[in-house]
């Protein structure tokens, strides 16, 4: 966004707004999200963005032909059997126009997890990252306004109160020319009698800033341990066993293991279907990697020994 005048406030994006602070956290989110998986064997009029925004907002994503391609778009899907699966699809696009799809005849649908859009009920529920994705960034919104609230409040002391406008005019001004260097002086006696100063409450502002920015970091950390992305975790084998290694598998909210194994079975459906070769794998930067710490103060990667001089590679992801 260009500033046509770099010394106007209205100009600055104001972090204080949870609105637009849950917009930007929730685009950022959601691009880390489409990052996961790499899907491979897609023809170049479908391309891997598509299908896993699909996916990711929606749940699913619903490939079928159109002029001879292979293409996909957001799909409503409808007319459930007896186990309330959808059995048709249907779609409106400026370039596709609008259509009718039967899934399993002239289209497949690929979801990302196993609820598939559905609960013993045809009504439809969020089976995609969507709420997921939202609830963090207004979490994350939050915090960061009011770390910015905080940010401007450690500017004062106390709080000016004016009784009259004329004394609320005279004291902006005298702030005014604080703020840009000048000599301030209030010659008005009536701000004598007509203005006071309320003391902040609290005077570890600084602890709780830093309380504030602790908060960001582990809802960050929440979000990524919730998704079940494991980043490197150096741990001592020595002190711990390998149930203990993995015990918050058990706490993940959403497991990107199973979103894998369930897209696989959707493409390989596709594959069937169309005659293509379509995989997915999480990406290699995002596969879970425990390093053992050795007591001799050397890190080499836990479970080398079962592949070690195989030429294959060592890393253990799970």
């Amino acid at each position: 966004m260009k500033i046509s005048n770099k010394h106007d406030m209205k100009y600055l994006y104001d972090v204080s707004k949870v609105a637009q602070g849950v917009d930007y956290w929730f685009y950022k989110l959601l691009a880390y999200c489409l990052n996961i998986y790499e899907v491979d064997g897609l023809p170049e009029s479908l391309p891997a963005r598509e299908v896993l925004m699909n996916l990711i907002l929606t749940g699913h994503s619903v490939i079928f032909k159109d002029k001879g391609k292979l293409v996909t778009t957001k799909t409503t899907l409808y007319d459930f059997d007896l186990y309330y699966r959808p059995t048709k699809a249907t779609y409106g696009n400026v370039k596709l126009f609008s259509r009718t799809l039967n899934l399993g005849s002239d289209s497949e649908v690929v979801y990302l997890n196993k609820i598939q859009g559905n609960v013993l009920t045809n009504q439809a529920v969020d089976s995609g990252l969507a709420t997921f994705i939202s609830r963090y960034a207004k979490l994350l919104a939050d915090v960061e306004s009011t770390l910015s609230i905080y940010l401007v409040n450690m500017r004062l002391s106390a709080f000016p109160v004016a009784k009259t406008q004329a004394i609320k005019d005279n004291i902006i001004e005298f702030f005014r020319k604080l703020e840009a260097g000048e000599r301030a002086v209030i010659t008005d006696d009536l701000v004598i009698e007509a203005f006071k100063a309320v003391e902040i409450a609290g005077t570890r502002v600084n602890d709780r800033l830093n309380d504030i920015i602790i908060a960001r970091d582990k809802i960050l950390a929440m979000f990524f341990r919730d998704i079940g992305i494991k980043m490197e975790q150096p741990v001592k084998m020595a002190q711990l066993t390998d149930d203990e290694v993995n015990a918050d598998d058990r706490l993940l909210v959403i497991n990107v293991e199973d979103m894998l194994e369930e897209m696989k079975e959707g493409f390989e459906r596709v594959n069937n279907m169309f005659g293509t070769n379509i995989t997915v794998k999480i990406a290699d930067r995002y596969k879970k990697e425990v390093k053992e710490d050795n007591t001799d103060g050397n890190t080499n990667d836990q479970g080398k020994s079962e592949s070690e001089g195989s030429g294959n590679d060592t890393s253990r992801t799970e």
